[in-house]
């Protein structure tokens, strides 16, 4: 079965922040058989902070680190890793094992770093429940994709940092209650975008666009998505996705121009056999 990574923040009951990274595969299927054993292996940040200068030597020595975990932990016989957690006190990695699975590898390379105060636990979790804990609600979903589009954005030379209209797709089962959040959203200081039509589904036949002048900083983009959903969800109305045109700084722009001049150069110039 393919992977299907998401990442997205949650807050805990205890109102801790988490991000959370989770292998979605088996949303809507039956867990693999055979693995019924919760692993799961937390790493202290504080211990890994004290020994590291630099926020870039930390990540990198906890990406070793997660290597080294992943390579003891298969070593020992069938596991799966299902994702981690990771809060601002510590990292924590989980995996599914089977009965038989062999912990004597994990062991020794515990004992190998033990500056990091690393420690596990292992208990029976036949039906998978704390996976499906991990797993993203709705509004959850829309987090991860939120990720993976300013992720795209950011891949493609866009400042983020950079203000531009952002626009936000809505649709209502009837008119009345379309009619009704378009004034609420425009008391909040929402932009309604009449040249602009959403795409009306048999459920939701009445779409609105709105937009605001603001980044598309992924903590921006979540706080605004998470606004909009809530008040769509008792309002008979549904929230279907955002966009934005790209905002490349202006060196980014000249590498592109540049890319393509020397390129069709290049081609022009070419020796005819």
């Amino acid at each position: 079965m393919p992977d299907d990574w998401g990442f997205f923040e949650r807050v805990s009951e205890s109102k801790e922040q988490m991000r959370i990274l989770v292998n979605c595969a088996w949303k809507k299927d039956a867990p693999p058989s055979g693995l019924g054993q919760l692993l799961s292996i937390t790493i202290n940040l504080y211990s890994v902070r004290s020994q590291q200068k630099s926020k870039a030597g930390m990540i990198a020595e906890l990406e070793k680190l997660e290597q080294r975990l992943e390579d003891a932990v298969t070593a020992g016989g069938e596991a799966s890793y299902i994702g981690r957690i990771n809060t601002p006190k510590r990292l924590e990695y989980y995996y599914y094992i089977g009965d038989n699975t062999s912990l004597d590898s994990l062991k020794a390379m515990l004992g190998k770093h033990q500056e990091y105060r690393l420690h596990y636990y292992a208990k029976p979790d036949p039906d998978w429940s704390f996976y499906r804990y991990m797993l993203p609600d709705a509004l959850e979903e829309l987090f991860i994709h939120n990720a993976q589009m300013v992720y795209a954005l950011l891949n493609r030379g866009d400042d983020i940092r950079q203000p531009r209209n952002v626009y936000h797709w809505l649709l209502f089962r009837d008119s009345d209650e379309r009619k009704m959040m378009r004034m609420k959203l425009e008391g909040m200081g929402y932009r309604i975008e009449e040249g602009r039509s959403g795409e009306p589904e048999p459920e939701y036949p009445y779409p609105l666009v709105i937009s605001r002048f603001e980044d598309v900083r992924l903590e921006t983009v979540n706080g605004r998505v998470d606004e909009l959903y809530r008040m769509l969800g008792g309002n008979g109305g549904k929230y279907d996705g955002w966009g934005s045109v790209m905002k490349q700084p202006a060196i980014y722009r000249l590498r592109l121009w540049l890319k393509k001049r020397l390129g069709t150069l290049s081609l022009s110039g070419r020796p005819k056999g």
